[in-house]
């Protein structure tokens, strides 16, 4: 199974300039790149500063002074050129870049937040030189076009939705394809990256933060287990001695990083002057919140507990996707709402007033009383569009709420 990304590959085809890419480890850059995106050569940077240069079906290895020679010849002869992780190669290599004529096409690609960061520094010698493209984790369009297209009639409504949020995670495509289950595939996934996960954010920060990792991971559990202000964020940091002080302001720039850098978003609370964070990978969540509750890194849990930490959680993940992808498709800023009496999950701002509120209920049995209470709660809110999203919409009737299911995510 492929998934294709038409608009990030036409973005970067589309700039015709020198480019950066980047976003933590396993979004599927280098695929991206080496699939879908003409190049004339391609270089990878490793660890240890060594270069592998791509010769014909192998990778061979380039010194680094026969490496320089040779992006400044092809590219004074008008090649593409790849160049993945170039930020392990140092200053040295900026300030190289800095001193050339822009010809020819280069993209360099990397997955730590330094190269972001280094960006936006005024005295950064890459500034401005760069057309910038974040690769994220897959979109839900482009995971559920796949799996329209890949054995359609193979999943259940439920799965389907189930199954591309799971593919938004590009390690996950090769468990999909055993797999009928979405479930099963989840479980299949959990219980093969219990190292796998931690060391891809690791990776982010871990070039040139090495001290601040901790306190990194430290974030990425603390939302996934409910602390999602910043507020909520230090206090949780503080208990864990991962801070010096019990101060929302400490955190603050490790929030902005994580956000900048794809890991994490903000929402607004729409009812409030406040904001909450969340993961943008739902795998990540899933993971980070199994492990603070159930401790699964540390131990083999069966494959009966991984089945029922993924029916606890699945609910919060669809609210948390399907919020995502209508305020993308439609064009909104993703919101809640939180009251004493109740909330809602998704609200979603035109202009900073509530266009589209949605009551999502993911379980095997909707009740009439379900439906009750998501028509007394929506009808409360003054928006324009109110609907109530379920694993199959033939299976569910309001008189109030327009039903939604998979299907029409599909046609948005």
């Amino acid at each position: 199974m492929i998934i294709q990304r038409p608009e990030l590959t036409d973005r970067i085809e589309g700039l015709g300039k020198w480019t950066l890419v980047y976003g933590r480890r396993k979004t599927g850059k280098t695929f991206l790149l080496r699939e879908f995106i003409p190049y004339d050569e391609y270089f990878f940077v490793k660890g240890d500063r060594t270069i592998l240069a791509e010769r014909e079906d192998k990778m061979e290895n380039m010194v680094y002074d026969v490496f320089t020679e040779a992006i400044q010849r092809e590219l004074e002869n008008g090649k593409t050129l790849v160049v993945d992780e170039f930020h392990r190669l140092g200053e040295d290599f900026f300030d190289l870049l800095h001193s050339m004529r822009k010809n020819g096409r280069l993209i360099l690609v990397s997955s730590t937040l330094s190269l972001s960061k280094k960006l936006l520094e005024e005295n950064s010698p890459l500034m401005g030189l760069f057309a910038e493209i974040s690769v994220p984790i897959i979109d839900l369009s482009n995971s559920l076009d796949t799996l329209e297209y890949h054995e359609p009639e193979k999943y259940s409504k439920k799965d389907q939705m189930e199954l591309a949020m799971i593919l938004r995670e590009p390690i996950t495509v090769e468990y999909a394809d055993k797999k009928e289950s979405s479930r099963e595939v989840l479980v299949d996934v959990l219980q093969n990256s219990l190292k796998t996960i931690p060391t891809l954010v690791g990776e982010i920060f871990r070039e040139e933060e090495r001290q601040l990792s901790a306190t990194y991971e430290g974030i990425l559990r603390a939302v996934a287990t409910g602390y999602t202000s910043s507020g909520e964020i230090a206090d949780y940091l503080f208990s864990h001695k991962l801070i010096d002080r019990n101060d929302p302001s400490l955190v603050q720039q490790y929030l902005t990083n994580m956000i900048s850098f794809g890991v994490l978003k903000k929402i607004r609370i729409h009812n409030k002057n406040k904001n909450r964070y969340a993961h943008s990978s739902p795998l990540f969540h899933l993971y980070y919140y199994a492990d603070e509750q159930y401790n699964i890194s540390e131990r083999n849990p069966s494959r009966e507990e991984m089945r029922r930490i993924a029916d606890e959680m699945l609910p919060h993940l669809i609210e948390d996707t399907v919020r995502e992808y209508l305020a993308e498709k439609e064009g909104l800023k993703e919101s809640i709402i939180e009251t004493p009496e109740y909330d809602v999950d998704i609200c979603l701002l035109r202009f900073k007033e509530p266009e589209m509120v949605v009551e999502v209920k993911w379980k095997e049995e909707i009740k009439q009383s379900d439906i009750k209470r998501a028509e007394k709660v929506l009808t409360q809110i003054e928006a324009n569009e109110r609907y109530l999203f379920v694993p199959d919409k033939e299976q569910v009737e309001s008189d109030i709420l327009e039903v939604m299911d998979v299907t029409d995510l599909q046609e948005k």
